[in-house]
């Protein structure tokens, strides 16, 4: 039989009741039992140098070390001197290969000699651990700052997990040592790189990769474009979750091309990028990425740079404070089938020192936006203008739909610097851009036709203010008013319909108005001073009392019931009085339709 590891575990840590709160139980001793109650107490352990013990230790931060449990268990009673006691399990499993050996899917970085005090160089021990992880294992790094001299690589299927990310420095929050931190003297592209097949010389292709509550700081280094993670070539289905890069110098997550290959399908959920020296998210022909509550704040350039992402997402992501665009979707989508667009849903943006969303991409498919709130961006080192904007389109060659955006100036925190962006949504020298709705509010204003557009269609329902936030200027349309002409290439089909002012056809044809369907007609109101009504004529005439005649009107009549002697009918008016309706015929009593129309 064989002994199996146990500790060194997310789950493995001891707490104990200390001034009525629960705590860790550093230092606790534990002893290890076949049942939940008395039974009968193991003594066969070994520890993590391999040496017998009866009873483990916990560490500083309440941990359990690594070590062995007696041949054939893989499960134990741990009794911490408490009024329970709780049930550890084995973190090894049976290979059943021809030494009988046993593979090690959990281990801890720790056991292969990582100090985690924020002094020592563990990158050989870190990396060594990573190396003997088997496909579909677990490389655990326990509490402790781990500094490094030189890139990690993390091999295909294997997935590298701390215990805690932190998302933020808070002032007056000490963080928990709980990361990565390069040394000063670290030679390298990046904190940690994922290799190809080729340059990592693996028997498999490069794919499944899995980084877990990681925390990399690269406050200590000093030699410019050090990435924290950085991906070339053919390296596929990679996922980061509750990751925090922040202070490299170079990108927070980049991805690259090489040999023929970029990375492909990669799934990113909750991953800080903070304060580092160029863009937050690289990513470059990344076809299939899914971002999800990711957040790029205080970097060197753009927030996220994605330069063609076929058919991927950017859900509930935030750009802030970045040095350059917020989110910035640029260079060449391709015009094949192999095409495709992006959804950016839900995201958001806030001082960031150019536009909050810029869109300068070339190609053929679709950018989708939808929900998209902007805020203080255009920031352009405090001084404002220079034609940022929430949004902006500068030369965008495919087609960008945007759903719903909003943008709300300002200026910085503390109240200092211009009131920005100049601009709501600016658009210039673009395709198409159709913006259905918004609430666009900026310091110059809310919608900017920059010129030299082929197609921009904005909806009906869009509104705008300019100024300062306290002291707006409001340039509301009316519900169903664009705020300008309304071209319609094609048929405009309503169900009914309602006009509040003056309609003109402009048409110049026969036809310019018709009524297509049989029995269709015109409708117009009677009454007092209206445009069409019926009078009976008395002696041949009649006056008709209406305010609404004047010089040019033309009254036309049509005889509606014959009465008495037929005649001849005429007109003649008294303008803003009357008109009378005369026949040759001194006995016509006849029943006169009239209706009255002006020239145009």
């Amino acid at each position: 039989m064989a002994r199996y590891d146990f500790g060194a575990g997310i789950g493995d840590y001891v707490v104990t009741p200390s001034d009525g709160l629960w705590s860790v139980g550093a230092g606790a001793v534990i002893t290890f039992y076949d049942a939940a109650e008395d039974g009968t107490q193991y003594t066969d352990l070994l520890d993590a140098t391999g040496a017998p013990t009866s009873q483990i230790t916990a560490d500083e931060f309440g941990a359990l070390p690594q070590f062995q449990g007696p041949d054939g268990v893989t499960g134990m009673w741990a009794d911490a001197g408490g009024q329970r006691r709780a049930f550890i399990e084995a973190h090894s499993i049976t290979a059943g290969d021809a030494t009988g050996g046993s593979v090690q899917d959990w281990l801890n970085v720790r056991a292969f000699g990582a100090e985690g005090d924020n002094f020592a160089d563990d990158t050989a021990a870190i990396q060594a651990a990573l190396f003997a992880c088997p496909m579909g294992g677990i490389v655990y790094l326990p509490a402790g700052a781990y500094r490094t001299s030189a890139p990690l690589t993390i091999p295909p299927a294997v997935t590298l997990m701390g215990t805690h990310t932190n998302l933020m420095t808070v002032v007056g929050l000490t963080d928990p040592p709980c990361y990565i931190r390069p040394l000063p003297g670290f030679a390298g592209a990046a904190v940690i790189q994922l290799l190809d097949q080729i340059d990592g010389e693996y028997a498999t292709i490069s794919a499944e990769h899995r980084i877990l509550n990681v925390m990399i700081d690269g406050s200590d280094l000093t030699t410019p474009g050090i990435d924290g993670i950085q991906a070339k070539g053919n390296v596929q289905n990679v996922g980061l979750r509750d990751v925090t890069i922040r202070r490299v110098t170079g990108a927070g997550v980049n991805t690259q091309f090489q040999g023929g290959f970029y990375p492909y399908s990669w799934r990113l959920h909750r991953v800080m990028v903070d304060n580092v020296g160029w863009h937050g998210f690289a990513v470059q022909v990344m076809t299939d990425i899914t971002m999800i509550d990711c957040q790029a704040i205080g970097c060197g350039a753009d927030g996220f740079s994605i330069d063609n992402a076929a058919n991927s997402q950017m859900i509930g992501c935030r750009a802030e404070w970045n040095v350059g665009n917020g989110i910035h979707i640029t260079g060449d989508w391709a015009t094949g089938t192999g095409s495709g667009g992006i959804l950016i849903g839900d995201c958001s943006t806030d001082r960031n020192d150019k536009n909050g969303v810029l869109v300068d991409a070339v190609g053929s498919p679709p950018i989708q936006i939808d929900n998209l709130l902007t805020r203080r961006d255009g920031r352009n080192n405090g001084a404002g203008g220079g034609e940022y904007a929430g949004l902006a389109c500068d030369g965008a060659e495919l087609p960008v739909i945007v759903g719903m955006v909003t943008c709300y100036p300002g200026v910085d925190d503390n109240g200092t610097q211009a009131n920005s962006p100049q601009f709501g949504v600016r658009v210039s020298d673009s395709a198409y851009v159709s913006v259905a709705g918004g609430f666009l509010h900026a310091a110059a204003a809310g919608w900017s036709d920059g010129g030299g557009n082929t197609v921009v269609r904005r909806g009906l329902n869009i509104a705008e203010r300019t100024g300062p936030t306290n002291a707006p200027v409001d340039a509301f349309a009316p519900p169903t008013d664009v705020a300008g002409n309304l071209d319609v290439g094609g048929y405009l089909a309503v169900a009914s319909g309602q006009s509040g002012g003056v309609w003109n056809i402009w048409d110049g044809s026969p036809k310019a108005l018709n009524i297509g369907s049989a029995g269709g007609g015109i409708a117009i109101a009677e009454g007092a001073n209206a445009r069409m009504g019926v009078a009976t004529l008395a002696a041949g005439t009649r006056v008709v009392a209406n305010t609404s005649v004047t010089a040019n009107t033309r009254v036309a009549t049509f005889r509606q019931a014959a009465g008495g002697t037929l005649g001849h009918l005429s007109t003649t008016k008294v303008a803003g009085t009357s008109f009378t309706i005369n026949s040759s015929s001194a006995t016509d009593t006849s029943v006169v339709a009239w209706v009255l129309y002006e020239p145009a």
